[in-house]
């Protein structure tokens, strides 16, 4: 069956509508039709079709008081049902759970997206502590063991891109010097895992290895996080080991 096609103007609603949907996100549940237009790059009686369109569809929802937008419940299941039957989340949540176990620390698996590190997979030790993760989080790449690994395995240009797009500075151990991030991905390819200290959040340290599958195509990246009063220099090596061991075992889960 041939569908017919899309002219130009359905194809910019229709990208302008999913760039939308990304606009939102745990720190940002609303926003007013300013901030829409200005971050969409669109006039303001281009924003307010938009998101009336997607209201009569019931995707977003007005807060009349705030004067505000924010997504529909229905899309919100809708993401939160894609996110929990992503074939590597099915395939790795007991390993990401025997990991937390081992290791007492909460295990992540986490995949590029985008320019940051996406978390699909989030299981907390038994003993928590406050970390910038939860499932469907995006996480800056260059600051976390997360995002270096996923980053480490990209093709040079997406790289390259990351780096013009600036390393901003969250704690005073946070690699701002493009220089110096080459360097440790490179080290990071050598090595296989990275171990990032406290710099995306202060007195938290995290370890993380990569899901590499065929062509030394990085799948995903399994990791630890937790304090630094447990993650140091004691018991990083055998930490190190676990987490690889980890990632191994999502490997040939999803070589299957």
């Amino acid at each position: 069956m041939r569908y017919p096609a899309m002219n130009s103007y359905q194809y910019s609603s229709l990208r302008n509508a999913l760039r939308l949907f990304n606009l939102f996100s745990i720190e940002e549940p609303e926003l007013q039709l300013e901030e829409i237009a200005s971050r969409l790059e669109i006039g303001q009686s281009t924003a307010f079709r938009l998101v009336h369109t997607l209201m009569v569809e019931g995707f977003i929802v007005r807060d009349s008081s705030a004067k505000s937008y924010r997504l529909a419940a229905s899309v919100l299941a809708l993401g939160h049902t894609l996110i929990k039957k992503e074939q590597i989340c099915h395939l790795s949540m007991d390993i990401i759970e025997k990991l937390a176990e081992k290791t007492g620390e909460t295990a992540h698996i986490a995949i590029f997206q985008e320019h940051h590190a996406l978390y699909l997979l989030k299981i907390e030790s038994a003993n928590p502590v406050d970390l910038l993760s939860h499932a469907g989080r995006k996480n800056p790449l260059h600051c976390t063991s997360t995002g270096q690994v996923l980053l480490a395995y990209q093709e040079h240009a997406i790289i390259e891109q990351v780096l013009e797009r600036g390393l901003a500075s969250y704690t005073a151990k946070t690699i701002t010097d493009p220089r110096r991030l080459k360097d440790l991905l490179d080290t990071i390819r050598i090595k296989g895992f990275a171990v990032s200290r406290e710099e995306l959040h202060k007195g938290v340290v995290s370890i993380a290895a990569p899901v590499i599958m065929s062509r030394s195509k990085v799948k995903a990246s399994v990791s630890i996080a937790g304090p630094a009063s447990r993650i140091n220099e004691r018991t990083i090596p055998k930490l190190i080991k676990q987490v690889q061991q980890a990632a191994d075992e999502v490997t040939r889960e999803l070589q299957r």
